[in-house]
């Protein structure tokens, strides 16, 4: 008698529940997919105990006929795709025909749907994946699916689960990715009977992500966009100055389906180049529309591995279009902001307020629903209050002192070319190399750039340049300036790769391990782009004649190495890349350090080539060379002026 049996569907349906049901979670993911894929407009979640007790979905979508809805629980039953060549061209989120079966095959299940073809709707009740009632009820638009007693009849699963706030919080993420790839959705998630979140459904992708990461960070995201012939992306990226310690906040999207992808975040990575410090990574959502032909979804249960055709070019898309949006206006991070929430303050006593009861500004909207404070009413209040007499006249006596509108770019224009003479005729003690600085062109360069026009100050700490300018007073690192300037320098140095060779008297050897020198002697060829030539000579041996010139001789035995290391390790070679940490190596050791002095004419010539750089903000690893501190930031520091009471709301409608 043979030993191989087929199994009995209920069986197969909880073994397949192992792959598709990992957690509460995932039950979540699948129901609201399948939301999602009915054409619904409107979607609530509700869960109990993280889901382990009920997870119940809620939509206003298309509905299942009668005679589907038994159907629907049976293993690879769908409505999403017909034959093989479905497969290619799948463009819903869900198509496998396991979701539904696998999740009943764990749990008590309820479905409550009607179809607005039929006069009445249905209630199916199944427990362990077996039907227990199928019953006609009243006409609701959409359906209703609850799922209660998850993994009742599989108590080893259990034991696995983490504690409710750590399920809570990947059922939440969930939501999360799936309302920021489909903003046209409204999404409400309720914990325990309490909003958890909520979106609105219009469309606008900016306000859900202030829907959940709040508003401070929406406003620090800018727009990207980018097409070619095979891809369309559009989305949001955070400004340099917005990271955290890891991937989770990036989320990237195809044809609404929130995906992982290593080579797509390396490219998101790319893009911001050396704006970012090492070891932080940014906000990002990208949405990324593609033939559904060039994308393969059918790898994983998940689907959240996608196989993509033509990976590469979507790469260099990607970088290209963060790097363009990043590249335009400023990037100076807010001085004041930046220590909010890291310095804790003192805690101060709480004095009322002197305002005379019948001028009271504070009034009721009934259209936003929220307390407002009228403009007009602090303005006369404040003008009317003589403890700031001595505000208007520090105020008016630094206007006086103060050069007219434009003036200070002149006076700075004047300062640059007088000390610009003298800097070439005769270098200070404590000079700034220039590096062969235009400077003749500096006023075209300036009113081109967006960086500010700086008067220099005083030097702080021999360390920090004090400066000033119509937008408030500013604070340069001198040493990260400088790696800035040099580091463009380099890297526009090595970047000039041409096929002149410098011979060596004497050649260079390099002994490899016999599979390693297999490699190499396959793709040595990709050494070409840098202007470094090898032959082989002898045994596991190659040598180099001849050199680039834009590569010292002191350094070539290391260079070639750190080359071929890549090469062998990544089985690719980045001639960026590699110029890019050489020149920011060589930027950083042959900068000024920190606590060395500077005399004011080198501060302001490191100032004029700062401006002069293509992207002045960051140095080489990404921590900011300069800090604003704003009129508005200074004056509220000494409480010279009084912040009204705004809402969120009137704080968003800013924001637009």
């Amino acid at each position: 008698m043979g030993k191989i049996i087929e199994l009995n569907e209920a069986l197969a349906n909880q073994i397949a529940a192992g792959e598709v049901v990992e957690r509460p979670a995932s039950v979540v993911k699948e129901l609201v997919e399948n939301s999602i894929d009915a054409g619904s407009s409107k979607i609530t979640v509700s869960v109990e105990e993280a889901g382990l007790r009920l997870i119940e979905v809620t939509d206003n979508g298309l509905g299942l006929e009668k005679e589907d809805v038994a159907l629907a629980l049976r293993r690879h039953a769908t409505s999403k795709i017909k034959d093989s060549a479905d497969l290619f061209r799948i463009r819903t989120l869900g198509f496998r025909g396991e979701a539904l079966p696998s999740i009943a095959s764990v749990s008590q299940m309820t479905i409550e749907t009607s179809n607005a073809q039929e006069e009445a709707g249905t209630k199916l009740i199944a427990k362990g994946g077996t039907i227990e009632t199928l019953e006609p009820l009243a006409k609701r638009l959409g359906t209703k699916i609850s799922v209660a007693n998850l993994f009742y009849n599989t108590p080893a699963r259990l034991k696995y689960i983490k504690s409710l706030q750590a399920e809570l919080s990947h059922i939440t993420d969930i939501i999360n990715r799936l309302s920021l790839a489909h903003p046209e959705i409204s999404f409400t998630l309720v914990n325990e009977g309490k909003e958890f979140l909520k979106t609105a459904g219009n469309g606008d992708l900016r306000q859900v992500i202030a829907a959940i990461y709040g508003i401070g960070t929406a406003k620090k995201m800018r727009e990207i966009n980018g097409s070619d012939l095979d891809f369309e992306l559009t989305g949001y990226v955070s400004l340099p100055e917005l990271t955290r310690a890891n991937r989770n906040y990036i989320t990237i999207l195809i044809n609404g389906r929130f995906i992982k992808n290593f080579l797509l975040n390396r490219a998101i990575l790319e893009g911001y180049g050396n704006r970012l410090m090492v070891g932080r990574f940014p906000f990002a959502v990208l949405s990324i529309k593609i033939d559904p032909k060039l994308a393969d979804v059918n790898v994983h249960p998940t689907k959240q591995e996608v196989r993509l055709s033509k990976e590469r070019e979507l790469m260099t898309l990607i970088s290209k279009a963060i790097d363009e949006a990043l590249s335009e206006g400023v990037l100076i991070p807010e001085a004041l902001e930046n220590l909010q929430g890291r310095v804790k303050e003192k805690e101060t006593v709480s004095v009322q307020t002197e305002l005379p009861l019948q001028n009271n500004p504070l009034y009721y909207d009934n259209v936003r629903q929220d307390f407002f404070v009228r403009e007009e009413a602090i303005f006369e209040i404040n003008k009317n209050d003589n403890s700031d007499s001595l505000t208007e006249q520090n105020s008016t006596d630094y206007t006086v002192n103060q050069p007219e509108t434009g003036s200070v770019s002149e006076k700075i224009t004047d300062r640059t070319v007088e000390s610009s003479n003298e800097f070439t005729d005769r270098t200070p003690k404590n000079s700034v190399s220039n590096f062969g600085v235009d400077f003749d062109n500096i006023e075209k360069l300036s009113q081109q750039s967006t960086f500010p026009q700086l008067e220099y100050l005083a030097q702080l700490h021999a360390t920090y340049l004090l400066c000033q300018s119509k937008e408030g007073l500013y604070l340069v690192d001198q040493h990260a300036a400088q790696e800035r300037i040099k580091y463009e320098y380099w890297k526009d140095k090595i970047g000039e790769v041409s096929m002149e060779q410098q011979i060596l008297l004497a050649p260079y050897l390099f002994t490899l391990p016999k599979n390693d020198f297999i490699v190499l002697a396959e793709k040595k060829d990709l050494l070409h782009e840098a202007g470094v030539f090898l032959e082989e000579y002898g045994e596991n041996q190659f040598i180099l004649r001849e050199h680039p010139i834009w590569l010292k001789e002191t350094e070539i035995e290391k260079s070639i190495n750190e080359m071929i290391d890549i090469i062998l390790s990544s089985k690719e070679f980045s001639l960026k890349k590699y110029r890019h940490d050489l020149a920011a190596m060589v930027a950083c050791k042959s900068s000024i350090k920190a606590n060395h002095p500077l005399d004011a004419e080198s501060a302001r010539a490191l100032l004029r080539e700062l401006a002069t750089c293509k992207n002045p903000y960051s140095c080489a690893h990404g921590r900011p060379t300069i800090v604003h501190f704003s009129g508005d930031d200074i004056q509220k520091m000494f409480r010279r002026i009084q912040e009204t009471h705004r809402s969120k709301a009137a704080s968003w409608k800013d924001f637009e």
